[in-house]
């Protein structure tokens, strides 16, 4: 149990260490993910500055910074548990549709601005990116989607 909270790290690593950066500490390690996650955030927040270019019709600014935000934050998961331990949680079988809608998402939000150069589908990119991430993000936290199914429930009865 005192281990949750001792942040040298595990006593015994399982067959080595899949970081991204391996050589670096568990502490160095847990630092790097939570400057990525912070930052990430951090932009994610900055980008609502940046939110009134949406009813403006402009919502190009606010989509990248929104998306840069997210994969900065998702980022920082490469420091604990690097790429391919992230990638097989996004295809475990819970997580595998909401983590595709994510990442085609991503990919379209960046399309829509550049190739398309289409509002009307950045904003819907926009959406699925935001409802999927915060699916995903649920995944993680014990009874977090039962409480979003609850939540929508009570909010589509009313």
């Amino acid at each position: 149990m005192l281990q949750i909270f001792d942040i040298s790290g595990p006593t015994k690593p399982k067959n080595e260490n899949e970081s991204l950066f391996p050589s670096l500490s568990y502490k160095e390690r847990l630092m790097g993910f939570a400057f990525c996650s912070v930052l990430g955030y951090f932009i994610q927040i900055l980008s609502f500055g940046s939110f009134i270019g949406i009813l403006g019709g402009s919502p190009n600014k606010f989509a990248l910074t929104y998306s840069l935000g997210n994969i900065l934050a998702l980022f920082g998961t490469a420091f604990l548990i690097g790429f391919k331990k992230q990638f097989e949680n996004m295809i475990d079988k819970e997580r595998k549709l909401t983590s595709i809608i994510f990442a085609s998402s991503l990919v379209m939000i960046f399309l829509s601005v550049y190739v398309f150069k289409s509002k009307l589908l950045v904003l819907i990119f926009l959406v699925a990116e935001f409802c999927s991430y915060t699916w995903y993000v649920a995944s993680y936290i014990p009874f977090a989607r039962d409480c979003i199914k609850g939540c929508l429930r009570n909010i589509i009865k009313a």
